[in-house]
């Protein structure tokens, strides 16, 4: 599945580089006795966020009929939500991320609170980890049946594989490839996900029986592209292509993308 590859890859190239900025700051202050405390954040943060990942599975079983339509629709605004605000958070704070991980690493070390240390890696690690949680959720959820879970975890393997080259490469002299032109690109790249996974959400809502369609097809373009085909749910997960959408739909498509570039242009000048 594209769409776990590119969410694992985006989300483990966050983490890597926040762990790299800590590593790459202790050696170039000669703490590198410290490395012990980064390790035991970075394993109890991917700990954490695989027992997430274990307790969101066994809680999807509890739910049957229109319950599991709303715990679809749940997640799937949950991973919305979480996503769009990284994407946004990313485009005007990412300038001063390195800035504040190395004052927060001098502060620990002067007050000898090196447990701040491991805190750091653990929270960049674990919250990543249950983005990504949340987010391979959402894409499961929307393309229910047209992928296994196997195949889910060997694609965001690759993606996670990648990142981790990806920031050893940049940590190991190839600093001028340009991440922000990689975290703009795939952050638009995510909104086009995210608005697919909004869709989702409304969809499974009306299939509860709790909001309207108010039209129950708007178009069908079905003889152009059959969102049941494989070449449909990739289009789906990418866009939010719907064949036959509601007018629900459409209109929840359209404020989002509409909130979206509003949000952008207030925090970030460049997209004014």
């Amino acid at each position: 599945m594209i769409g776990t590859f590119i969410i694992a890859w985006r989300e483990s190239i966050e983490a890597a580089l926040l762990v790299g900025v800590l590593l790459v700051y202790l050696k170039k202050i000669g703490e590198e006795k410290h490395y012990f405390y980064i390790y035991a954040g970075i394993f109890t943060g991917l700990a954490g966020s695989i027992l997430f990942g274990v307790l969101s599975n066994k809680m999807s079983f509890l739910f049957e009929g229109a319950g599991e339509d709303i715990f679809g629709a749940v997640i799937l605004f949950l991973a919305v939500i979480v996503l769009t605000y990284m994407v946004v958070w990313m485009s005007a704070q990412a300038k001063n991320v390195k800035g504040k991980i190395q004052r927060k690493v001098n502060a620990a070390l002067e007050e000898r609170k090196l447990w701040a240390l491991s805190f750091l890696a653990f929270s960049g690690v674990f919250r990543e980890g249950v983005e990504t949680v949340l987010f391979l959720w959402g894409i499961l959820i929307q393309n229910q049946g047209a992928s296994s879970v196997s195949m889910a975890l060997l694609s965001g393997l690759a993606g996670l594989v990648l990142a981790v080259l990806m920031a050893w490469f940049f940590f190991r002299g190839f600093s001028f490839l340009d991440m922000k032109l990689f975290f703009k690109i795939t952050g638009w790249i995510l909104l086009l996900m995210s608005a697919g996974m909004l869709v989702a959400a409304v969809g499974k809502l009306e299939s509860a029986g709790l909001i309207s369609p108010i039209l129950s097809h708007v178009w069908n373009t079905a003889w152009l592209i059959d969102d049941r085909t494989l070449f449909g749910h990739i289009v789906s997960g990418f866009l939010g292509y719907r064949a036959k959408p509601s007018l629900t739909e459409v209109l929840a498509y359209l404020i989002y993308f509409a909130s979206i570039l509003w949000w952008l242009r207030r925090q970030n000048p460049e997209y004014r």
